[in-house]
């Protein structure tokens, strides 16, 4: 736990720093993933406020304050027990610290929550972005390049992944309803100590023809296919794998399928390198489908950035105009799905290193 710790405190030194440069006095934030990123320590209803002198004011009920002791042991943090309308005393902290203005991040922020923010605030200028960006971005931005620590953290939760792919892919029989199958990886990420990063998608025959299949009571064929996509968090960190089980001789279109997705993500990924436009790579994928003909059978983008969030910076899409850096770790998932037929995605993590790529996932 100590270097999780050591891990955080980093981080917050590091983006408290840039505060100033930002232009704001503060800067608040109420969502999980930007919260759990800095502190390592995250519960319903906690709000964290970046002030631009490095010091950070951690607000939290009553109930869970001896949880935020334990965890949040940072001296640059100082946690208050939130007694009454957090806005009250958000705008007595901020009275006493003479502060004019402050960045929020206005899309975690319910209506009701920026009323009355703006009403205790009211001599406070509060602002969703910086020029014509906003907060949100900016911290997705910075999470967006992994440090050393976290490109090791993900680096294990990968390794672990595909372990427990190993167990599931061994386990699973004719006969199983993608209810069972999905409850069999469940119950591999448990036993391992582990919980899902997302609820697990385990899709048989035709099913597999919808990306976000919800499993079913639908049994596996023999010569039929499976769509397993899972994963865990690992120290706060997400992982995402999707593979193919075949059982026998599947459908000769699926197995063309198979070929085609394996051959794309094998192209996206000797692409990958720092400074390589991203949409690039994608059009070069898209161009591929388009020659064999099976651009129709699209239906998402070519991966996602992923750390402590399963979704996050940078989109692996053709409407991203910029370009890879080192520290990035992505998903590469091509998939192609034909309604009455069946699909197939295949899914790994891909960390952009300095002269190219590694895939952690294989």
């Amino acid at each position: 736990m100590s270097g999780n710790f050591l891990l955080r405190r980093n981080i917050l030194k590091n983006v408290t720093r840039r505060i100033p440069r930002i232009g704001v006095d503060a800067v608040l934030l109420n969502d999980e993933q930007n919260i759990t990123y800095l502190t390592g320590f995250f519960c319903s209803g906690v709000k964290l406020l970046l002030l631009r002198n490095g010091k950070v004011l951690y607000f939290i009920d009553s109930m869970n304050r001896t949880l935020a002791d334990e965890f949040v042991k940072n001296k640059q943090i100082s946690i208050i027990t939130v007694k009454g309308a957090f806005s009250k005393m958000l705008a007595s902290e901020v009275k006493q610290r003479s502060l004019k203005c402050i960045g929020f991040d206005s899309a975690k922020f319910s209506v009701n929550e920026h009323k009355n923010l703006s009403k205790n605030l009211s001599r406070v200028k509060l602002v969703p972005q910086i020029g014509r960006m906003p907060i949100s971005d900016i911290f997705s931005n910075l999470r967006m390049i992994k440090t050393k620590e976290e490109v090791l953290i993900i680096k294990e939760a990968a390794r672990e992944t595909k372990r427990i792919w190993g167990i599931v892919d061994n386990n699973i029989n004719v006969g199983m309803t993608e209810i069972e199958i999905a409850a069999l990886v469940d119950t591999e990420v448990l036993k391992a100590g582990y919980k899902n990063s997302f609820p697990t998608i385990a899709a048989v025959g035709r099913n597999t023809a919808y990306p976000h299949a919800v499993p079913t009571d639908e049994r596996l064929k023999k010569n039929g296919h499976a769509m397993i996509d899972f994963g865990i968090v690992f120290k706060g960190y997400c992982s995402d794998l999707t593979r193919i089980h075949c059982n026998g001789r599947i459908n000769r279109q699926i197995w063309s399928f198979l070929k085609t997705i394996e051959e794309i993500q094998n192209l996206a990924i000797r692409e990958i390198k720092p400074g390589v436009e991203i949409k690039s790579v994608v059009d070069r994928t898209y161009e591929l489908f388009e020659a064999k003909k099976l651009s129709s059978y699209l239906l998402h983008s070519l991966g996602h950035g992923i750390g402590i969030g399963v979704h996050e910076a940078p989109s692996f899409s053709a409407s991203n105009e910029g370009v890879f850096e080192a520290g990035m770790i992505l998903t590469v998932e091509p998939g192609l799905y034909k309604v009455g037929l069946g699909g197939v995605r295949k899914e790994d993590m891909v960390l952009v290193t300095s002269k190219g790529c590694e895939v952690l996932t294989r």
